[in-house]
């Protein structure tokens, strides 16, 4: 049976998901997006996680007048 899980990468934070037991998995599996060697436990198949929107940061207010 695979199991799903969702977690950051511990190398550059990309939202991914983590499927344990599916047909495919190793025991290195590498990020899609920074391509380094992700442990596990299990044999796994890392996807990148589009499932979710991801958090923007707000931009900072432009504070008025400009300077000059």
């Amino acid at each position: 049976m695979s199991y799903a899980t969702f977690a950051p990468c511990p190398h550059c934070n990309a939202p991914l998901a983590f499927l344990e037991g599916a047909s495919g998995g190793t025991m290195t599996p590498a990020c899609p997006r920074c391509h380094e060697v992700v442990a596990v436990e299990r044999a796994t198949l890392l996807m990148a996680d589009h499932s979710r929107p991801r958090v923007q940061a707000k931009a900072a207010p432009s504070g008025g007048a400009p300077r000059g």
